[in-house]
């Protein structure tokens, strides 16, 4: 099969960046910069699983000899202890993410987490996730922060051949600056839900997913709370058995439930990016991706587009 790297942001989804107010001000401008740290969080943790994450296996093999194979059964048995690392260097083109006076910067993002699945069944795999982020600038040493998650998560396969699966997810997040007088600033819970369907182009090393869903998030304090139903689409490109060029798309639409410049705010979010991978051996990943990002709201102050380019090394050990 040419699914190599399997990239699992169907599971977890690919969030995407949302905009941020350009207010003026001493406290405005913490604000600005809380935004951020926020939304730089969610959108770099769940692009970089797009590049290095995993992927179902379905239930047929291409061979240029052979042609398509079908299998009568592959069912393994998931590992019950898995860590894993991945250090990416990124470039943003609006690091406050403001639709003026945008500021480009470089920034470290550093991850480590533990995943642990107590049992699985053929058709249910249930998974628990702490997770550890760093994220430091260059010369934006406001923006440095630190985020601690722990996920719980489940995914149940509609097919024998694992080509259709829902899933289901929990998070809760803390993001925290190392600055004394910052402390902690912002904690939120993300429900999540989804229907996935995985598969391939027969005769061809092109493989595909599409995921449909939706998200609530709800945090402290709870301006950025929302409520979004987002569609995912991805194409694989399997130039060999160890490199694979992906391209994705994902429109996603925002309810702002608090907001507190409208009552009524509604985002519109699109991304499309493209990844390189190279997996040289099982558990380690090379990766360089490359990501636009437009927020489209109705409250036009919060319009911002990013650029921002990625360079991803990533290694696991499961057993």
């Amino acid at each position: 099969m040419f699914i190599q790297v399997k990239p699992r942001f169907f599971g977890r989804r690919l969030v995407i960046v949302m905009a941020a107010s350009a207010l003026s001000g001493g406290g405005d401008s913490f604000a600005q910069e809380d935004a951020a740290r926020i939304e730089t969080q969610q959108s770099l943790t769940t692009r970089n699983q797009t590049a290095i994450g995993e992927q179902p296996v379905t239930g047929a093999i291409t061979d240029p000899e052979l042609g398509d194979i079908s299998l009568v059964m592959r069912l393994p048995r998931p590992p019950m202890f898995t860590f894993s690392t991945s250090q990416s260097l990124n470039f943003t083109t609006n690091a406050f993410l403001v639709r003026n006076n945008e500021q480009n910067a470089f920034f470290w993002n550093g991850r480590a987490d533990i995943s642990f699945i107590p049992y699985a069944t053929r058709d249910f795999t249930p998974r628990l996730t702490f997770e550890q982020n760093w994220f430091h600038y260059d010369h934006f040493s406001e923006l440095d922060f630190d985020s601690q998650s722990v996920q719980l998560e489940a995914r149940y396969n509609l097919t024998h051949d694992r080509s259709w699966f829902v899933d289901g997810s929990y998070a809760y997040t803390r993001l925290y600056s190392q600055h004394p007088s910052i402390g902690q600033f912002y904690k939120f819970g993300f429900l999540n839900g989804s229907i996935t369907h995985v598969g391939s182009i027969p005769g061809t090393p092109i493989s595909f997913g599409l995921s449909g869903g939706a998200y609530w998030r709800q945090g402290e304090p709870s301006t950025f709370d929302r409520i979004a139903p987002y569609f995912n689409a991805l194409a694989i490109y399997n130039v060999c058995p160890t490199v694979q060029l992906s391209g994705f798309v994902r429109p996603e639409w925002q309810f702002y439930l608090n907001d507190p410049d409208s009552s009524s705010r509604e985002d519109f979010n699109l991304s499309v990016g493209t990844t390189l991978s190279w997996t040289p051996i099982e558990y380690v990943t090379f990766a360089a991706s490359a990501a636009y990002i437009g927020n489209f709201p109705t409250v036009r102050i919060r319009r911002y587009d990013v650029g921002s380019p990625s360079i991803i090394f990533a290694a696991r050990i499961a057993f």
